[in-house]
């Protein structure tokens, strides 16, 4: 009776100390980059990260990010961004329009504006999915800078993005980004 008393004690004191030591993790939420703290109303876009600072030749890459995004497939994103300080290198496929292998994304620059990216991005359905959701980034977008100057990264009026039978998603919100370079 006693080495039975002796076990419940131990596994009673076992158990307490993993209780009392279970306690919940607090996690702030603090990271600026995130869509929660940027005042976002989903379904929105904007840009990660949303603050640069830079120097003359200064290469940097931004991510046009999704929020929230329901059921999609495709989208036309035209960034407006200053020419007179900034020169798109490239621009690249991120992972949202991923269904099982890469999206088709084609780029262009509006010549004769002072600084248009044109963007179109298209998921490849297989024949069970054809729409992407969620909360992931777009396409990823290089920039040079040559000129120091304060300017802003925005998306157009004219930015549309789709479903598969091509109805357009309604986007609440629009992130900006800002570039400082000096």
């Amino acid at each position: 009776m006693l080495k039975s008393h002796k076990i419940i004690s131990i596994i009673f004191s076992i158990f307490v100390l993993l209780y009392s030591g279970c306690d919940e993790a607090e996690y702030k939420l603090d990271n600026s980059s995130d869509p929660l703290n940027l005042g976002l109303t989903p379904p929105a876009i904007f840009f990660h990260r949303s603050n640069y600072t830079l120097s003359v030749n200064d290469t940097f890459s931004v991510e046009l990010y999704s929020y929230g995004l329901p059921d999609v497939s495709g989208a036309f994103l035209q960034i407006l961004y200053d020419r007179g300080s900034l020169v798109v290198d490239s621009v690249i496929t991120d992972s949202l329009f991923q269904i099982e292998s890469p999206p088709l994304i084609f780029s262009d620059q509006a010549p004769d504006t002072d600084g248009e990216l044109n963007i179109h991005i298209f998921a490849l359905p297989t024949l069970s999915i054809e729409n992407v959701s969620g909360t992931n980034s777009m396409a990823k977008v290089f920039f040079r800078v040559f000129a120091p100057r304060i300017s802003e990264l925005e998306y157009s009026d004219s930015t549309t993005i789709v479903n598969a039978q091509n109805n357009p998603i309604m986007i609440k919100s629009y992130g900006k980004a800002f570039v400082d370079a000096q």
